[in-house]
This record gives structure tokens, sequence and C-alpha cells, in this order.
């Protein structure tokens, strides 16, 4: 009976469905808790369903199992547990963690292409980049795996090793991701505004005197407001440019699109060490900011500044009389120690608006000292 019902958890989980295999797979582990394939599979679903920390608890008791067991059937699974328990380490933005488990499936199984590829892309996404060049490039001569994921693993280091010796400045990226949001935002607004919508409004309300002022979603921080792509004035429809953040890539190295690559910023100017990367979109663009000596004071003058950088932003300061503004900012998130980020739709605010938040930043850290920056996808380097 369980391997019936395993078998429909799998086709539930090939076939998209991570609920439907959840509620198999727990039916599985009532009456046979102790079956590794079955906490691992779970792990699996639990990630794919967005339970990291859920994930990674289960991982952690499967791996402590396993190794007790120290049996042939532990043993050929405890590379899968591993891999999928570094996944979780990255989401939950320890990578660190991530790292341990991708050294030690190599260590076992040299030349594993999951653990080689996983490390890699890893360590590129967090500022280590000839590491993860190194590895990438071992993994490429070993030939271990399929012909298409090698060549497409050589094309990214391709473009990475000519990425340096070009030495490109970080600031392309930004100005592509903007650019290519630009252009694709244009193209609605304009189609939309000869229908009579328009673009970029306020969301706006009355206050107690009776004189328009932003609306502030309920819980946000005060400097929260927000703006509509686009909206039917007739009607209020709303409308949205786009649903998901736009990754561009930078002409003349598309492979680097494909997964976070941090680069560094020349070194001066700002003070502290900056990065940026690869995958950079403006119209979520996360703004990680690591602090020095991490403290609910420098917390809290580290938020004032970035909410007085967005609110300028958000009226106007980096665009045109028309157009050019900020459209929403996230609450701040720790997603590991002194690490504080916020996700930022820039809208079609102009490039200014990078070199404003890296002036506003400099004055703090003349008396809150910060590590250091990243603007983008990736983990803040150590």
């Amino acid at each position: 009976m369980n391997d019936e019902i395993a078998e429909k958890a799998m086709r539930a989980l090939r076939g998209d469905d991570p609920r439907a295999a959840r509620s198999a797979l727990a039916r599985i582990l009532e009456q046979a808790p102790d079956r590794l394939d079955v906490q691992h599979a779970m792990a699996v679903t639990e990630l794919r369903l967005g339970e990291a920390e859920s994930a990674l608890e289960r991982l952690d008791k499967a791996e402590f199992q396993a190794r007790a067991q120290a049996d042939e059937t532990a043993a050929a699974l405890m590379g899968n547990l591993l891999l999928t328990k570094a996944a979780a380490c990255e989401d939950l933005y320890d990578p660190a963690g991530a790292e341990a488990c991708y050294r030690e499936v190599m260590t076992h199984e040299e030349g594993n292409p999951r653990a080689a590829q996983g490390l890699a892309y890893l360590l590129m996404s967090w500022g280590r980049g000839d590491e993860g060049a190194a590895v990438l490039d071992r993994y490429v001569q070993a030939g271990l795996d399929d012909p298409e994921a090698i060549k497409g693993n050589g094309l990214y280091l391709q473009s990475y090793r000519k990425l340096l010796v070009d030495d490109v400045h970080p600031r392309m990226f930004l100005e592509a991701h903007r650019g290519g949001y630009v252009e694709f935002f244009d193209h609605h607004a304009r189609q939309m505004e000869a229908k009579g919508w328009i673009a970029e409004p306020a969301r706006m309300r009355r206050g107690d005197d009776g004189a328009l002022v932003p609306v502030i979603p309920e819980d946000a921080r005060p400097y929260a407001a927000v703006r509509i792509d686009l909206v039917d004035p007739a009607t209020g429809q709303q409308g949205q440019v786009g649903d998901q953040p736009m990754i561009v890539a930078l002409a003349g190295y598309e492979p680097l699109a494909r997964a976070p690559t941090l680069l560094r910023w020349p070194e001066g100017d700002p003070p502290f060490p900056t990065w940026v990367s690869t995958q950079c979109p403006w119209d979520q663009l996360p703004v990680q900011v690591a602090l020095a000596e991490p403290s609910a004071a420098a917390a809290e003058a580290l938020d004032a500044v970035v909410g007085d950088w967005y609110g300028a932003g958000f009226h106007g300061a980096f665009g045109t009389p028309d157009r050019g503004r900020f459209h929403y900012i996230g609450d701040p998130e720790s997603p590991r120690g002194a690490i504080i980020t916020w996700n930022v739709d820039c809208g079609r605010a102009e490039p200014r608006a990078i070199d404003d938040l890296f002036r506003r930043l400099t004055t703090l850290h003349d008396r809150v000292p910060l590590r250091a920056v990243l603007l983008g996808r990736g983990y803040v380097p150590e």
C-alpha cells in the first residue's frame, strides 16, 4: 500500500502538484516515519511550497538518522539529502551552510555534477568569483554531466572570464536592467495611455485636514507610499506592468543573466565594499546592507536613510516632471545576522538614483559603519 501511495506522491511532484504530493507522503510517514527516502521526498516538497525552515529541520533529522544507520541504504541517500539541504540553506540565506553541504558531497563523490554546479554558482553569488570559476572549470573539464548542461555552463564560464578581461563596470548591469524594464514599461504605458489610462499615479487619500496624502499600507514603514503602474481614472481599474521581476542580460555577456554573479564596485567611492549582482531587476531591486557594528540604533538609523532615499524617489527626485518615480518599497528584512534588505520597485527612475543612495549611505557610514552593500540578488560577501 505504501508503495502505491509513494508512486502517487511522485506523480504529483512530477506533475507540479506539491500539495497533493505532501498529502500522499504524510500518509506514508504516519505508518513508516523512519523511511529516509520519504523524508527526503517530503523535504523536497516543502521546498517547492516555500517552506524552507520546515524542510531544513526535516533534513537535519534525516541526516542524523542516516549517519546513525551507517548502512548501504543510508549511504546511497546521503548525497541527495545533503544536496537538498544545501538548497534549503540557500533559501534561508545561509551560504556557509550550503557550501559545507556541497563540499561534503564532493568529498565522497568526486566530480558529482550537481554538487559541483551548486557550489560554483553559490560561490559566484557570494562574491567569490575566482573560486566559483575554478570549480566550474573542473566540472566542465570532467565532462560527467549531460552534454547540453556542460555546454551551457561552459558558455557561462567563458562569459565571466571575458567580463573580467574587459573590465566591465558593475554599473553597466544596473543600467541594462533599468533600460530593459523602462523600455518594457513605456511600451505598455503608451498603449494604455491611448485608452485614457494614467501611468505612475500615487495611491492617495484625504487627510484629516482635507489635503491629499499618500496611502501607506497597513503595518508598513511610514515612508512606504505606493504608486500604481497604470490606472483607468474612469473606473479605478489598476494595471501592472509585468508580474515577475525582470532579469535583463547585458549585451555581450548574456549567459551571466542565468544566475546571480557578484561584481565588486571599484574601491574608494563609495568608501565601503560595494557589490552589484548580474541579476539586479530594476522593478524589484534588492538593496542589501550589512552593518559593521549591528545594534537596534544602527538598524534604525539605516532604515531612516533608506526611507528618506525612497521618499525622494517616490516624489520624483530621480525623474522628470511627468515620469520616473519610485513605486514601492517592502519592509526591511534581516535574512542573516547584521544584513538588512529592502526590495524596491524603482519604476522609471533614472540611474542617478543609485548615486544618490551611495551618497546618503556614505554620510551614514561616518557615524554608523557599514561592512558591505550589495545591489541585486545574491549573498553579501563576508
